[in-house]
């Protein structure tokens, strides 16, 4: 008897412990609004909580941020809003990028907030989430607002209020939100090029932001070059000097003897080396922190 209860308990314990285990492995934001695919590392989502994607534009998407990830080997994720559920808005991007791919994760959030101005999110902003090897490729991209400039350009104006979900173009606002989404994974594709792929993306970005030096250094350039062309041209142009065997007599010259003498001039030469063992290195680790920064308020 003892022995059957035993077995009862023990059975009993591990139907709970397979219970839990299913509970804890699913996202707290799993819902018919979350969309996901991809694998572990390259896994991206999409949640719109606020109804500003169409099916249709969601599928394109994740057709591109999966895309992206496996380019880039980070995590992606895109979260709309209207409800920070009580958490700051660094707090709410960090949860999610947490929830959905994992603590200290390589990953990326995009967190556009829809304030809809009540006064509680006053000091609110949209977010970037980043972690792990995510936070030194794209820190200073969103330091400089180069990734929120890029993403709000394609947000565009709003449509009628601002501050209202508007009916004509179902987002909030009348945002162009599907313009918005794609960009910062446009942005992803771009700043977290490896290799030898990130030189013509830095040349593109500097070229984009710093136009007016851009074309300062190409008239320098152009002058310096323009320069040292004439002055070669020149040289060529100039006539060559007169020989002194001009103005020689050649028939009152008579060679009678010609000896070549040559000197025989030997080199040593040692050379010492020594070499020593040893070697340096760095580590650098996102850990689970996260970085990332926030954008303009709407």
């Amino acid at each position: 008897m003892v022995k059957t209860n035993s077995k009862r308990f023990i059975a009993i314990i591990a139907v709970f412990v397979v219970i839990f285990a299913l509970f804890a492995s699913v996202p707290a934001y799993a819902d018919d609004l979350l969309k996901a695919s991809g694998n572990v590392g390259e896994r991206v989502v999409i949640a719109d909580y606020d109804n500003c994607l169409t099916d249709s534009e969601e599928a394109e998407l994740l057709e591109y941020m999966e895309k992206t990830a496996k380019n880039v080997k980070l995590n992606i994720g895109i979260v709309i809003t209207k409800d920070l559920n009580g958490m700051s808005d660094k707090a709410y991007a960090n949860n999610f990028s947490d929830t959905n791919f994992g603590y200290g994760s390589d990953s990326i959030v995009l967190m556009l907030l829809n304030t809809y101005n009540e006064p509680k999110y006053n000091l609110s902003v949209d977010w970037i989430s980043t972690s792990g090897s995510a936070i030194n490729k794209f820190q200073k991209y969103i330091n400089n607002d180069r990734i929120f400039d890029r993403i709000y350009d394609e947000m565009g104006e709003p449509s009628g209020n601002k501050y209202a979900y508007n009916e004509t173009t179902h987002t909030y606002g009348g945002y162009d939100y599907y313009g918005a989404c794609k960009e910062f994974v446009k942005c992803v594709k771009r700043y977290g090029a490896r290799g030898l792929a990130i030189i013509p993306v830095m040349f593109v970005d500097f070229v984009t932001h710093h136009f007016m030096i851009f074309v300062i250094i190409l008239v320098v350039s152009f002058l310096i070059a323009s320069g040292i062309t004439k002055s070669k041209v020149k040289g060529y142009k100039r006539k060559a000097p007169i020989s002194a065997a001009n103005y020689m007599d050649r028939s009152a010259t008579r060679v009678t003897r010609q000896v070549d003498r040559f000197v025989r001039e030997y080199t040593t030469s040692h050379t010492n080396s020594s070499s020593s063992g040893g070697h340096g290195g760095g580590h650098s680790s996102g850990g689970g922190s996260h970085g990332g920064g926030g954008g303009h308020h709407r």
